[in-house]
């Protein structure tokens, strides 16, 4: 009991300390597709963005486009590039007919959080417009990866926990976890080349502490898209030497 509480005081601290918790504590990456015609050329940047694949094209004239333009527009999030899925559990679980209906479901469910961080920012660089327009950005997204929640995984893990310590579970079961991988391009209008790309990638959350959002096989998925969604708007809306944090591999308590 004294091992575990320790545990739980000392982690977030040797969690804050790592220059990016993602890619440093968790392991996990992101392979874009030919969705980004900058895939390739995709990097972290620790010191600025949240997200584990960045690009800003470099090109004088793009930038000197983009600063003029103050208005972006969403356009509808797509799954073209959705990967199969790869977890043994999830294949059980889930039929490809079924996981095609909840796909379709995230897609209208990040346009809609993206739509909403855009309109809820306090002063956000851009301001939102409903269809395309000659001087404004186009925001477009694609779910590349998707592995549902499942209630055997969480079982699994959750004994696992049970017997030894938190965290253990998610380690030991890493294949049995949530995850999700989006990527994305804002086009400028003038120019019509990609000002900036990039992509994402995140898995459940290790818990101290159960919470419904487990429960359920787009749980993970929404919660992550709900993060990528504000983390995207502040990126956009803050200078290039300010850093987007992204948030911690473990959650005390949520929905």
């Amino acid at each position: 009991m004294l091992t575990r509480t320790t545990l739980c005081l000392i982690l977030p601290w040797m969690l804050l300390s790592c220059s990016s918790a993602k890619s440093v504590v968790a392991a996990v990456e992101v392979k874009p597709s030919s969705f980004l015609p900058n895939a390739a050329k995709l990097t972290e940047d620790r010191k600025r963005s949240p997200f584990l694949g960045n690009w800003w094209n470099p090109d004088p004239r793009v930038k000197k486009a983009a600063e003029k333009v103050k208005k972006i527009y969403i356009a509808p999030v797509i799954s073209d590039h959705l990967r199969p899925m790869r977890q043994h559990l999830t294949k059980l679980e889930f039929s490809q007919e079924r996981r095609t209906q909840k796909v379709a479901q995230l897609a209208d469910y990040a346009h809609e959080k993206f739509t909403r961080a855009f309109k809820s920012a306090k002063t956000p660089r851009f301001t939102l417009v409903d269809a395309p327009a000659k001087d404004a950005m186009t925001l477009k997204l694609s779910i590349l990866e998707w592995e549902p929640n499942t209630l055997t995984g969480l079982v699994v893990r959750e004994a696992v926990d049970l017997v030894t310590l938190p965290m253990v579970g998610d380690l030991l079961a890493k294949p049995a976890r949530g995850q999700i991988a989006i990527e994305g391009m804002v086009i400028e209008p003038k120019t019509r080349k990609s000002w900036f790309e990039f992509a994402d990638k995140e898995e459940a959350k290790t818990l101290f502490i159960f919470f419904p959002q487990e429960l359920f096989a787009l749980g993970q998925a929404k919660f992550a898209i709900r993060e990528w969604a504000r983390q995207f708007v502040k990126l956009m809306s803050t200078p290039s030497d300010v850093k987007v944090r992204d948030s911690l591999p473990f959650q005390i308590i949520g929905f």
